[in-house]
């Protein structure tokens, strides 16, 4: 989901002229619009972009959330979008309600996950984001990692995660020569690295053709009956994410990712 900012901005001006170290991150249209902003540079400011796939409507997030609070009764205490549930190669939404349960569902079978990757849920801007280039106006580029163990020879993935990260300034540089020694690095080749899981950085959300259909409708029925008509979600799809999870209990499902 896109942030809300709020007065974000003019919070961070006042920290910078005050000589406080701010790292803003976000996605590159916030950091442009953070520069244009403050109209100046300053030192004491570091900032973050990362590689973004598109933002959906608020408007959808509020309706799913709300949908989830009916279901299962309960208001949310916390929502992690990219939980670990099967390792970093397969993540999941999380939410766990103040009644103590916790929904797990994957870009699979979630109705929020399977909209947004499926492309047709993000904002018309996404889709023509002026933005997508290797050259950022950040201090460093950050994007997932799945290759790891492609980009650098004889490392072991764990499946805990790893991320892309590029150095777009000299601020960057210098950062980097001074934290280095607390970090696993790896020094590889940006393009390779570029192709093998940056697609987003140099291309925008693709249109699909029935994106203003599926806000049009959004509000007769619910998401999950709604995203049947679009881009269904299968009773294969609840076999499978059903195997993972007894795979995963069972200690295979890790195994049976290697051997692909």
């Amino acid at each position: 989901m896109q942030s809300d900012l709020g007065d974000c901005f003019s919070e961070i001006k006042k920290h910078l002229m005050q000589e406080t170290k701010v790292c803003f991150i976000g996605t590159p249209c916030q950091v442009y619009g953070l520069k244009s902003y403050l109209r100046k540079e300053y030192d004491n400011l570091v900032t973050v972009d990362l590689v973004c796939h598109g933002t959906p409507s608020p408007k959808l997030w509020k309706k799913y959330l709300d949908e989830q609070k009916d279901k299962y009764h309960s208001e949310i205490d916390d929502i992690v979008f990219r939980n670990k549930t099967y390792g970093y190669h397969s993540g999941t939404m999380r939410i766990r309600f103040k009644n103590q349960f916790v929904y797990y569902g994957s870009a699979r079978v979630d109705p929020m996950l399977k909209s947004f990757f499926a492309e047709i849920s993000s904002r018309p801007s996404c889709y023509q984001c002026h933005f997508k280039s290797v050259e950022r106006c950040s201090d460093f580029t950050i994007y997932d990692c799945w290759h790891a163990n492609n980009l650098v020879e004889g490392l072991v993935d764990d499946d805990k995660g790893f991320t892309n990260l590029i150095v777009q300034s000299s601020k960057g540089e210098r950062i980097l020569d001074r934290i280095a020694d607390r970090y696993e690095l790896y020094a590889t080749n940006l393009e390779k690295a570029i192709e093998l899981d940056g697609t987003m950085i140099c291309h925008s959300a693709e249109p699909h053709p029935r994106r203003d259909e599926y806000y049009l409708n959004l509000d007769k029925e619910t998401l999950r009956a709604h995203i049947q008509k679009f881009v269904p979600i299968r009773i294969r799809d609840y076999l499978i994410e059903k195997s993972k999870g007894i795979f995963y209990r069972m200690g295979v499902y890790k195994f049976l990712k290697n051997k692909k």
